[in-house]
């Protein structure tokens, strides 16, 4: 694995955690890399009656990397903040109990800090903070990399529970829907040379 490609798996391991479509993506990546507008972020749950899935439709990142430095010292920092209204689970009104349950109208945004990560062949391992409803928890996520005809698609899953956010999982209906505590979230994201 040359010097080239391990900054390149470093620097797109940055976003492996949380991302969206590369048209509302906001980043600076190397002039050498580009975030293919396939790339995506999105959570999927389940409750008594039904499975759903939501995505993210923006998202404000914030790198700072040194491309001279070696492969473990490329990124300095990283940070992204999702404005929760620009969650979309394809229904009014499911979206409407999310933004409650994530008390948007006190805490509009989801940030995740980096602090420190590591990269191991193609296994990508981020530690940093995700701040959910106001909560601030450290998270580790992991991520795979394959670089292939000069692109490199990274994905990955983390599953969380909204309870350790201060987060009540919606009950619509007089309680006969309810909507389980873990969500599993996803990112697929392809960087194109």
């Amino acid at each position: 694995m040359t010097k080239t490609f391990l900054k390149k798996i470093l620097f797109a391991g940055t976003f492996a955690g949380l991302t969206a479509t590369g048209a509302s993506a906001q980043m600076a990546l190397p002039a050498s890399l580009t975030l293919a507008s396939s790339s995506k972020i999105w959570f999927d749950g389940t409750s008594n009656v039904k499975s759903f899935s939501c995505s993210a439709k923006k998202i404000d990142l914030n790198v700072v990397s040194d491309a001279d430095a070696s492969p473990a010292k490329t990124v300095k920092s990283a940070s992204l903040s999702i404005p929760v209204a620009q969650l979309d689970c394809k229904n009014g009104t499911m979206n409407g109990h999310m933004l409650d349950a994530l008390k948007a109208d006190k805490n509009p945004t989801i940030t995740w800090k980096l602090s420190s990560y590591s990269v191991v062949g193609t296994d990508v391992v981020m530690s940093g903070s995700l701040t959910i409803a106001g909560r601030e928890k450290p998270i580790e996520l992991h991520g795979i990399g394959v670089a292939s005809n000069g692109t490199i698609t990274l994905k990955g899953t983390k599953v969380l529970r909204m309870t350790e956010f201060g987060v009540k999982p919606p009950s619509l209906m007089f309680g006969t829907m309810k909507v389980a505590d873990p969500i599993t979230v996803s990112y697929d994201l392809v960087l194109n040379q």
